[in-house]
């Protein structure tokens, strides 16, 4: 391969967690990146460009393949409802953002390994 080829090459690792069925991804972890931010699931899906019912399905098969909730959840008032991670919700994301990162470094070695020897 020349290398005008290899320097255009570039990769991207999509992880999804399973426990029988798909479980936890991308998707999952980033509303919860975006509740820990905004406090709020519904702004969380609005930033995703996600309708509410679509979001609350995801989370609701997750939480129950996981088998606890994934946010504690205090509905509006005077003072507005919000939202926030659950002990083992933020103990999920913490354990799937550091994989993601190890896996990218290792990933990337591989990937110039593979693909880039000739540099």
């Amino acid at each position: 391969m020349s290398n005008n080829f290899n320097d255009k090459l570039d990769y991207h690792i999509k992880v999804t967690i399973f426990l029988n069925d798909s479980i936890f991804g991308p998707g999952i972890a980033k509303i919860m990146e975006l509740v820990k931010d905004t406090n709020s699931l519904s702004e969380a899906y609005r930033i995703m460009g996600l309708s509410s019912s679509k979001g609350w399905k995801i989370i609701k098969k997750a939480e129950e393949s996981l088998g606890f909730p994934l946010f504690i959840t205090t509905r509006g008032g005077s003072g507005g409802g919000k939202s926030q991670l659950s002990k083992e919700g933020e103990e999920l994301l913490n354990k799937y953002e550091t994989f993601i990162s190890k896996l990218n470094i290792e990933g990337d070695k591989l990937f110039k390994e593979i693909f880039l020897n000739n540099k």
